[in-house]
């Protein structure tokens, strides 16, 4: 049997949070990306933006989507995390969610024909959220039990 830690929510979040580092990050780095597309200056005029704008998306709904998902990926994780009884499912949800994004992110950048730095950064994005499905689903398997 796994150890679950007894005590109060914070003791459960602080326990939890180290095994999922990796989903805060990802889920920090969505908000933010969704943050900078709200800043004033425009963001999609370089050649590597391209499909970004041929997408017919704007900058504005674009950040906002993205600012969204990723507080609520938090939201999620704090709830995961401060629950008694895990909710991996919530994780394996916008662990996936956060592998289209990046695949889409990654795809678009691609496809602009434009190499920069985009080609170290969210092609290992989307594989770290693979890792974070896989860890989710071993959660789930386990019946709920995570340490």
């Amino acid at each position: 049997m796994l150890y679950q830690p007894q005590g109060g929510i914070w003791i459960r979040i602080r326990h939890r949070f180290g095994p999922r580092m990796t989903e805060w990050m990802l889920a920090a780095i969505t908000a933010l990306w969704g943050a900078v597309l709200l800043l004033p200056a425009e963001t999609f005029t370089g050649q590597a933006f391209e499909l970004f704008r041929a997408a017919r998306i704007s900058e504005n709904l674009m950040g906002t989507v993205m600012l969204f998902l990723g507080i609520l990926r938090i939201a999620g994780l704090v709830v995961n995390g401060a629950r008694r009884e895990v909710t991996p499912w919530i994780r394996m949800v916008s662990a996936g969610c956060g592998f289209m994004i990046f695949v889409g992110i990654s795809t678009a950048f691609a496809l602009s024909g434009s190499v920069s730095t985009w080609l170290a950064v969210y092609p290992v994005f989307a594989g770290i959220e693979l890792v974070n499905i896989y860890r989710a689903a071993h959660d789930a398997g386990e019946g709920n039990a995570v340490p």
